[in-house]
């Protein structure tokens, strides 16, 4: 299953057959930890206002990515936020007061881990960006919509809202790799197109879509069977075969019908463990 996912997130990619690859070796950039990206990684996404980070979850490394940039960001430009798919009302006492103790106690993170969201990945990350005034923490999902409202139009709302409070900070968003599309996913409008159709408060051009991808490793989610760990063994592909770096980011744009405009290779993907108070 593991396997049919990466290959369906890649296909868009593989029609630029050869010449494609060879791009991919001349324009990544070499991510040598994800615990410390370079300033040459700050460099490629400094002119985007808005970076919205798909993932896979119940994983590691897009979190320490997001944080890593996070404090990159702020390194270069003094402030910036960071929004997670995740609903307000969940974490209510921890916005108030924003301790360890509050975190690990709300309702998101008390519940059972259904998806993959609420394991110690995204408690480490909501816990070390709280820890920094200059990271503005916000959450934008909203599970509880009313009848005829959109999921993802509604955390549409929650970014923009964040923009127009802190119109001079950059935006970070993580959540799953299909809300950050910037094209439909079965006819639906994603969170991603309708910021892209906010061209109020964001530029076409200075929006950023990740996806991460990986080549082998595991994952702790649910994809149909519960909430379950699997293993994804290593097979060749366009991203292992083109790049000889074990991790990088690459930036790209042909035109506006790929479901994003970059993405973070990382070979080996790590699952998030489950929060410390279920083991």
């Amino acid at each position: 299953m593991k396997q049919l996912i990466l290959i369906l997130l890649i296909y868009p990619l593989l029609s630029y057959s050869q010449d494609f690859g060879e791009y991919m070796k001349e324009n990544a950039i070499k991510v040598e930890s994800n615990n410390n990206l370079s300033q040459e990684v700050y460099d490629s996404i400094s002119k985007y206002d808005l970076i919205m980070v798909g993932e896979m979850h119940g994983t590691k490394e897009p979190s320490i990515f997001v944080k890593s940039l996070a404090k990159l960001i702020v390194k270069n430009e003094g402030k910036v936020s960071v929004g997670l798919e995740i609903p307000i009302n969940q974490l209510s006492n921890f916005i108030v007061n924003p301790t360890e103790s509050n975190l690990l106690n709300s309702k998101f993170f008390s519940k059972e881990n259904v998806d993959g969201r609420n394991g110690q990945a995204w408690f480490d990350l909501i816990l070390n960006c709280s820890a920094d005034t200059n990271i503005n923490l916000f959450f934008f999902d909203n599970v509880n919509s009313q009848k005829g409202e959109k999921r993802d139009s509604i955390m549409y709302v929650g970014v923009k809202n964040q923009k127009m409070n802190y119109p001079k900070n950059k935006i970070i968003t993580l959540s799953g790799n299909i809300h950050n599309w910037r094209i439909p996913f079965n006819d639906m409008t994603t969170m991603g197109m309708y910021c892209l159709m906010d061209t109020v408060n964001f530029s076409y051009d200075k929006v950023c879509s990740i996806q991460h991808v990986y080549s082998e490793g595991t994952m702790l989610n649910n994809v149909g069977n519960g909430l379950e760990l699997s293993t994804i063994t290593f097979e060749e592909n366009l991203y292992s075969n083109s790049v000889e770096y074990e991790n990088y980011l690459f930036l790209y744009e042909f035109g506006k019908k790929n479901r994003y405009n970059c993405l973070f290779y990382t070979k080996r993907v790590n699952h998030s463990e489950e929060i410390k108070k279920y083991k």
